[in-house]
């Protein structure tokens, strides 16, 4: 800290009220996107909302970074010191038909506000503070495309938080390998002629059998799941052609490729068995599970108890994020706070009504604040910083 009489504490206090001054901007941020859900890498409006209101603010802003004609980033105009550099992440893609059912519109607008209010309370931190936009959470890998185009590089830290149902400091999360399947045979009459036809959904259908039945030799906690994208045209043509979706998931980076090969296997003996040749093609990006940070969940939990939160300790149920990619690169944290009761699931109509709720405004609020504090801990604090670092090397 560059001002030797300001204490951490005081540049905390500094951020919560900060964010107390922005909460009305913030609460209309989040309900604006709400109002006008985008799926992955359609977010044109939110990208220029959340572009245009960072720039109202005095940060400098570029949209369309990384390759990416809907991500941005911001930073202040101020000349900072390039280490050590935080990135605060903000999503802000909705689910098909259902909208804003993640609660992404709460994560944009409180990782907006803690960047807002920390370089208002901390104008010369003893480091670099970014806000990265990062789009398509859902289903399009945004974060990976990201990462892969270097607009990571440099970053020593990135943080960001989740609603759900508790407050949990964390969570684990699946890699993913999304993978089209197709299976080629050859039409014929299904009554007249069924002996001239090569069934391609009886190959597709063996295929799932034969996924179900591996499932009992699987760990408990990894999975596959697909749906039948093409399954034939009528009842009286033998199938020349279907195809399918699945995700093929697992918690460790190795076993998902053995996860994935025995997967192909299924299809190329369900093609085998049926006489059909099958077409297996990766759809990238591949999301790698969470690597988690214990160091920085820790600080995240004392400052929840500065807020009066209690946290919670356990973990809950885990899908695949994109986040996980970051975490193989560098310490990240995604803590959860509590928006919903545990009968109310993710990805439904009713968690996204629950954002723009009377609890669902407290939650940014809360969010924000502890983001700012969090990012403040790990500026301020090189033994954080270095048991933080520790901990990303060492942690599997």
């Amino acid at each position: 800290m560059n001002d030797p009489d300001r204490s951490l504490a005081d540049i905390k206090q500094a951020a919560i009220g900060q964010v107390d001054i922005l909460a009305p901007e913030l609460i209309a941020l989040s309900r604006r996107l709400f109002d006008h859900p985008e799926t992955a890498y359609e977010e044109v409006n939110a990208c220029r909302w959340l572009a245009e209101f960072l720039a109202s603010k005095g940060f400098t802003v570029k949209t369309g970074v990384g390759g990416v004609d809907t991500a941005f980033s911001a930073r202040p105009e101020t000349t900072l010191p390039a280490k050590p550099a935080i990135a605060f992440l903000a999503e802000y893609d909705a689910l098909p038909k259902i909208g804003h059912g993640c609660g992404h519109n709460l994560i944009a607008a409180a990782s907006i506000g803690a960047f807002v209010a920390l370089c208002r309370a901390w104008p010369d931190p003893p480091g670099a503070v970014r806000l990265i936009g990062t789009p398509a959470e859902e289903g399009g890998g945004g974060k990976a495309r990201l990462a892969e185009a270097g607009l990571f590089d440099g970053v020593d830290f990135a943080l960001m938080f989740h609603p759900g149902n508790a407050n949990r400091l964390g969570g684990n999360s699946h890699g993913r390998i999304k993978a089209r399947v197709e299976f080629f045979g050859r039409a014929a009459h299904a009554a007249s002629a069924p002996e001239k036809g090569i069934n391609a959904l009886d190959a597709m259908i063996s295929t799932f059998n034969s996924i179900g039945l591996m499932r009992q030799q699987m760990p408990a906690i990894d999975c596959i799941h697909g749906i039948i994208t093409a399954g034939g045209d009528a009842p009286n043509i033998i199938p020349d052609y279907t195809a399918a979706l699945f995700y093929i998931r697992s918690k460790d980076r190795e076993y998902l490729k053995t996860l994935f090969g025995r997967f192909e296997e299924c299809c190329n003996g369900a093609a085998q068995a049926s006489g059909c040749t099958t077409k297996v093609t990766v759809l990238p990006p591949s999301l790698e599970p969470m690597k988690r940070n214990p160091v920085m969940e820790e600080v995240w939990r004392k400052n929840l108890v500065r807020l009066g939160i209690e946290p919670c300790l356990t973990d809950g149920p885990s899908g695949s994020t994109d986040l996980g990619n970051i975490s193989q690169i560098m310490p990240v944290i995604q803590p959860y706070l509590a928006l919903v009761s545990e009968e109310i699931a993710a990805h439904t109509k009713e968690f996204a009504d629950a954002t723009v709720s009377p609890t669902g405004q407290r939650v940014l609020v809360n969010a924000a604040k502890l983001l700012a504090m969090t990012a403040a801990d790990y500026l301020a604090c090189g033994e954080i910083r270095q048991a933080t670092a520790r901990a990303f090397e060492t942690t599997t």
